[in-house]
């Protein structure tokens, strides 16, 4: 993260002077407790680099963030509508029907241990039901669950990958175009729709 901090420094990308200060593990681990959570390394790792650039994910929807069409918020607020999905999509009676119980009916519930690590409407998520797990997986939640993860990590791999292929355009005013022309499925023959979100 810390690369990817310098290299939109280096682009003059202003969501950099926005930035919060990160949290201490203290007050990760005091925030997620709140919540019932349990941080995994990676997930925790990334709110104490910083906590988002700004403070609730409702907020400045029109301010470009680290990625494009994606807000990085702080990590309460993440918890929150972490827990408002879950609240939203949680069905235990679901686990005893015979029908509704059923994986891909199941599959679309919000687990209280996915962390909303970047939000939009079908929000980047980080699945910390192992916390112990040094690259726990993240991927982009719809109503039909998480779909295919790839560790944070790789993710950032990405990342530089959208800036270096110009699939993502730092503007002159700090925006952020995409020449979807530019995709990783359109470049490089990979159905990897999910990995640059």
């Amino acid at each position: 993260m810390r690369g990817f901090e310098e290299r939109l420094r280096g682009l003059g990308m202003p969501v950099v002077d926005r930035l919060r200060p990160g949290l201490t593990g203290e007050q990760v681990d005091r925030m997620s407790a709140e919540f019932g959570v349990r941080l995994s390394q990676d997930a925790a790792a990334l709110w104490m680099w910083h906590d988002g650039d700004r403070r609730d994910y409702v907020d400045d929807w029109g301010v470009p963030s680290l990625t494009p069409f994606r807000i990085f918020c702080g990590l309460r607020s993440s918890l929150e509508r972490s827990a408002d999905l879950q609240e939203q999509t949680w069905d235990e009676e679901a686990f005893d029907d015979p029908v509704l119980g059923a994986p891909e009916h199941v599959g679309f519930m919000f687990d209280r241990q996915y962390v909303i690590l970047l939000h939009r409407e079908q929000p980047l998520v980080m699945d910390c039901r192992n916390p112990e797990d040094p690259n726990s997986p993240t991927g982009v939640y719809t109503y039909e669950g998480i779909g295919r993860t790839i560790t944070l990590a790789e993710r950032i791999g990405w990342w530089h990958w959208a800036l270096d292929n110009r699939f993502w355009i730092p503007t002159s005013d700090g925006e952020w175009d995409v020449d979807i022309t530019r995709a990783p499925g359109q470049l490089i023959g990979l159905h990897a729709r999910d990995n640059v979100d």
